[in-house]
């Protein structure tokens, strides 16, 4: 059930490679990104959004006019007020959806999700040890895909398809934490606890935790009813 990582999500591998490589710190630039795509051998658009991809995970800025640097990940900066309004919007969406489909699930779930529930937060833990925050996104956004399959309703997840990419981006936020950087992982396997004993009303309630701990983690504040 897990989906294959797209040609973005491998240039920012390449991208974190070539940091590591080079032994570039906080405050070093990367290469034009002119440069830079020609020499991973990338389009220029799967190059913009592997730098994204990088920003969202806190471990580069992106400074229009003036280049990509490499971010210090212990100290998070804040997003911009667009980018800021944004994620709160997703967040709320989130939060509308999310608790009522891990509830669903918790009572529509086959061994087969279960199995790929787990095998997503194994996923997450090794990806975490490794200290490959890509690894680690794209388990993170499995589990939560995993529970739209397991709620038996396709109408959720045609729902959030359109946004898919959007919700992505936002759940790679608390990744730039890196203070709380193990906490998704805790979260997540305290839903699959609630959806493995058939627990609906456990269910939402730790995915209602996990998407509010989420924002709160990137920092991220929004209106709730």
């Amino acid at each position: 059930m897990a989906r294959s990582e797209t040609a973005p999500e491998r240039a920012a591998r390449d991208i974190r490679n070539l940091i590591k490589n080079n032994d570039l710190k906080a405050g070093d630039s990367l290469p034009a990104q002119r440069v830079l795509a020609t020499e991973l051998g990338i389009s220029r658009t799967s190059l913009r959004e592997a730098l994204a991809t990088l920003e969202a995970l806190g471990m580069v800025h992106i400074h229009a006019g003036k280049g990509v640097y490499i971010a210090d990940r212990h100290h998070q900066t804040p997003l911009d007020q667009d980018r800021n309004r944004q994620a709160g919007q997703v967040y709320q969406f989130r939060l509308a959806i999310e608790p009522y489909v891990a509830g669903l699930a918790a009572q529509m779930r086959s061994k087969d999700h279960l199995d790929a529930l787990e095998t997503s937060i194994t996923d997450m833990r090794t990806a975490l040890e490794q200290d490959d925050l890509i690894a680690a996104a794209m388990a993170d956004t499995d589990f939560h895909e995993i529970l739209l399959l397991a709620s038996g309703n396709p109408m959720f997840a045609k729902a959030m398809h359109p946004a898919a990419q959007t919700i992505h981006e936002n759940q790679m936020l608390p990744f730039a934490n890196a203070k709380a950087i193990a906490a998704p992982l805790a979260e997540h396997e305290q839903v699959l606890r609630y959806v493995r004993e058939h627990n609906p009303s456990g269910a939402r309630d730790a995915m209602h935790f996990h998407v509010l701990s989420a924002a709160t983690r990137a920092k991220i504040a929004f209106l709730r009813p």
